[in-house]
């Protein structure tokens, strides 16, 4: 058995495939709802969505990596805020809509392996093997800089 202390509360999202991020970067999943749109803003940046009494950037993963946007049914469509790595004060978070219910998995160094394939997309830091599944590991850092970008391009 690993050792508790190297294991990692994850979560696996259903976006583009499946995502994997530590849960401590999940700020909350909650049911689909309108954005605001950002005139002039690209597909992928579906608008700034009302959240706690502040509005932030909705995306539709897929898009941003430069695929088809994905036609989901109502029921089928959540959303995932997301904590920022950045130390920006005007955007704390992000917002993704996924493509169903997050599933929570605690991740031990044995149940992670590195595919050792590079990613052709800029938003895709790794791909891996979760316990035999595939998932990715998304670039953040580089996720949000495309939105401030296209925020500040906009506006």
């Amino acid at each position: 058995m690993a050792n508790t202390l190297n294991v990692i509360h994850s979560l696996l999202l259903p976006v583009h495939g499946t995502m994997l991020l530590p849960h401590a970067t999940v700020a909350e999943v909650i049911a689909y709802s309108p954005a605001e749109a950002v005139p002039h803003a690209p597909a992928w940046l579906i608008g700034m969505l009302p959240w706690r009494g502040t509005l932030i950037p909705l995306i539709f993963f897929e898009g941003a990596c430069g695929e088809p946007l994905p036609i989901l049914l109502a029921n089928q469509k959540n959303i995932v805020v997301l904590k920022t790595l950045g130390s920006d004060p005007n955007m704390p978070f992000i917002a993704l809509v996924i493509q169903g219910i997050p599933r929570a998995i605690k991740i031990d160094p044995e149940a992670l392996t590195d595919e050792g394939r590079e990613s052709v997309q800029p938003f895709i830091l790794k791909h891996v093997q979760v316990k035999g599944q595939p998932a990715y590991i998304p670039n953040m850092d580089s996720l949000e800089n495309m939105i401030k970008m296209a925020l500040v391009t906009i506006n």
